[in-house]
């Protein structure tokens, strides 16, 4: 897989994913400026209740769909395309019994009251339009349309967005939940009409056999998804109880958390998004660990190459960002910044390495060490939570993405019997010295805009080789 096609795939998927990010954030900023530090609090746990559901009713579709297509023979195929249909089907019903059975008590459990029982009924009912999504965007991942993926995730971002605002103007907490359903509705319909022009329903029939398949690689894939979805969860539900029974100041700090995890955990996955899209299943459908391994350090110099300049910009214009992204009230998100960009810096490398992990590693393999993973999540944040309040979950998502990316890498050389290169090493060794150099010249200086200095330096640099390896690319393809 050629260094500049992955170059050109990413950037492809990363200008879609900064339209549906600018769409978030324009979301987001009404909220904060006409409920506050609490509007943006009450959507973090809306989106993550509706996480935890759609990840255990999803059954890991997502991902298991565009190993076993990808993956298969041509000749098969299509009953793999009939099976994933099937079963997706089978799930939707799945997650809507799911939220009418779970709202209540979780409702109850989070905020110690029915007080938002409406609303997280309303944001729910979201999680089948999600599962649903997620089972046509794997059958376009896996049939290689990363083009028309870009396009229909540009579309549905703005047009939910534009449906969703007003209900946000009028009719406050509950138009934050209803703009989160017509979201979510506006995206199924549109990938639903991609998927089939281009993924249309196989004329083969689906065998049991095909769907025992899909379901038995969800169960490794699920047990680390549902543990994810939970811990992200009891995270937050730790930082509204951190203020014993003061619900109101709980909201406050989960919006603190939501603003600043939103700002650098959604930017830089205008990268992760094509480690999701193309690079997968090409990884999964590998001949053999040395061709995997060799495309997953690509995928990760690539990633480097393109989040520089976004992670250089968060660490050093952080206040500038909340302010321009939310609204007065919101400065205490500044100082969480520092934690989550060097925890998405960690990610970098351990993203790739856990989508090779799952394309190519067993099930138990994947299960034992995503249970790991976001065990030590809750953990991190049961052990410093308590004493340091919403610092210390960002803390905590720093010291996991630390771990995760160290085990990441033992688990990795176990795989394939090598390391991360010595080059891929180097790479991450000089980015962190740029990024911790200008984070530390810009702390003596005063003003908001210092750090567009070091920004525009390393967006010049990273422009500069981005656009030497495609005009190598093109020469070799000329003369090829």
């Amino acid at each position: 897989m050629p260094f500049a096609r992955i170059l050109r795939t990413s950037a492809l998927m990363g200008g879609a994913q900064a339209v549906t990010l600018a769409m978030a954030f324009l979301r987001s900023k009404l909220i904060a400026v006409l409920i506050g530090p609490a509007g943006i609090g009450l959507m973090g746990v809306f989106n993550a209740f509706n996480a935890n559901v759609s990840t255990i009713a999803g059954w890991g579709l997502g991902t298991s769909a565009v190993r076993t297509v990808a993956g298969a023979a041509e000749a098969d195929k299509e009953r793999k395309v009939a099976a994933v249909r099937t079963f997706g089907r089978r799930l939707v019903w799945t997650g809507f019994f799911g939220v009418l059975i779970l709202v209540l008590p979780v409702g109850y459990l989070t905020f110690r009251s029915q007080d938002y029982a409406l609303e997280l009924l309303i944001a729910g009912l979201a999680v089948p339009c999600v599962i649903a999504t997620g089972m046509w965007t794997a059958l376009l991942q896996a049939g290689g349309h990363i083009g028309s993926m870009a396009k229909t995730q540009m579309a549905s971002s703005v047009v939910g967005l534009l449906i969703g605002l007003p209900f946000i103007y009028f009719f406050g907490s509950v138009g934050i939940a209803l703009s989160i359903l017509l979201a979510a509705v506006a995206t199924a319909m549109v990938t639903w009409r991609a998927a089939m022009k281009l993924s249309p329903p196989a004329s083969a029939e689906s065998t049991a056999a095909d769907i025992r398949e899909l379901v038995h690689l969800g169960v490794a894939l699920q047990l680390g998804a549902v543990l994810g979805a939970i811990s992200t969860y009891l995270v937050r539900v730790l930082i509204l109880r951190s203020h014993g029974d003061n619900l109101s100041a709980g909201l406050a700090d989960a919006g603190f958390y939501q603003a600043a995890f939103a700002v650098t955990g959604s930017l830089p996955g205008v990268i992760f998004s094509a480690t999701s899209s193309d690079f997968y299943p090409r990884v999964a459908a590998a001949k053999d660990e040395d061709e995997a391994r060799l495309i997953t350090e690509k995928q990760i110099q690539a990633s480097l190459l393109l989040a520089t300049p976004i992670l250089m910009g968060l660490l050093t214009m952080g206040p500038l960002a909340v302010r321009l992204l939310y609204a007065e009230g919101f400065e205490p998100a500044v100082p969480l910044l520092d934690w989550f960009v060097w925890a998405i810096f960690c990610f970098l490398m351990g993203w790739p390495l856990g989508f090779w992990l799952t394309a190519r590693g067993s099930r138990r393999t994947v299960a034992v060490f995503q249970s790991l993973s976001y065990l030590l999540m809750v953990a991190l944040g049961l052990l410093l939570i308590p004493f340091y309040g919403v610092k210390g979950a960002a803390a905590g998502y720093l010291g996991c993405g630390l771990i995760h990316t160290s085990i990441l890498l033992v688990f990795t050389r176990r795989l394939s019997g090598h390391w991360v290169s010595f080059r891929t090493f180097f790479w991450f060794a000089v980015v962190a010295s740029a990024l911790g150099f200008s984070r530390w010249a810009v702390s003596f200086a005063e003003g908001l805009y210092w750090g567009a200095i070091p920004t525009a330096l390393a967006a010049a640099i990273c422009t500069i080789i981005y656009f030497k390896v495609i005009a190598k690319a093109k020469a070799e393809e000329a003369t090829a």
